[in-house]
């Protein structure tokens, strides 16, 4: 089966883009506020954060809206350009995400490191763990690179960089069957959650990715899922709402 060709259905190529959601990107900038509340330490509005009250959290919230986000997107890319322009769009996001956490990386260990000699204390590099940074020199900048090591609090762009990159090879399946995505969804998390496969976060060991992709791609697709339409759309129950 030909995957680089696109649909046959001569109305999808004429087809406008979807656009942009206001309320995914409402919803995921709320998540984003609450990821911050609830890292404000002495802070007691952590007691009434989602997280307190069910089953998800903020976090979830994010990486499920942006798997909604990515479906309008990339999959109108796949749908009427095909599957090759559409992994080449992906291969560029992955690249824009990749610079974008490389970038930030080296803005927050300058900051830090001036904040140490600023003020005289070896406390702000040593409290997210970079403090090995400098005494390991250049083979620490290469792992940085390669994404070999994470520090805490970093893993949020690789993590989502590992999913996108995953999406070519869901586009792919769909293609196929869509029931083969489900299986690739629910198989990969079973590595991460029973055979507990992970990605180290530093060469020396000992510490993995805390937002491990194998396992967080599930609620990722599931919105992606969602919003493609290969997983209906719950009623509407005003009565839930309220509740």
């Amino acid at each position: 089966m030909n995957v680089n060709a696109a649909p046959q259905d001569p109305t999808v190529h004429h087809a406008a883009r979807r656009p942009r959601d206001p309320r995914l990107d409402f919803f995921r900038g709320v998540g984003m506020f609450i990821i911050l509340i609830a890292h404000i330490p002495w802070n007691n509005w952590t007691s009434w954060i989602p997280a307190r009250f069910g089953f998800s959290d903020a976090t979830e919230l994010f990486v499920f809206c942006s798997g909604m986000a990515s479906a309008i997107a990339f999959g109108g890319v796949y749908r009427r350009r095909g599957w090759l322009m559409g992994t080449a769009r992906i291969l560029l996001r992955v690249w824009q995400v990749y610079s974008a956490h490389i970038a930030s990386f080296f803005l927050v260990l300058a900051l830090l490191s001036w904040a140490d000699l600023h003020f005289g204390e070896a406390r702000y590099l040593k409290a997210i763990q970079l403090d090995s940074f400098f005494a390991i020199g250049p083979a620490r900048i290469m792992q940085t690179m390669m994404l070999t090591f994470l520090p805490p609090f970093f893993e949020i762009l690789p993590m989502y960089l590992c999913i996108l990159a995953m999406i070519p090879v869901v586009m792919a399946l769909a293609r196929v069957n869509v029931r083969l995505v489900f299986v690739w969804m629910i198989g990969l998390w079973l590595l991460a959650n029973i055979w507990k496969i992970n990605l180290p976060a530093q060469p020396e060991g000992g510490r993995d990715w805390f937002f491990n992709p194998l396992a967080w791609q599930l609620v990722f697709f599931s919105g992606f899922a969602l919003m493609s339409g290969r997983i209906p759309a719950p009623p509407r129950d005003r009565r839930l709402v309220w509740l």
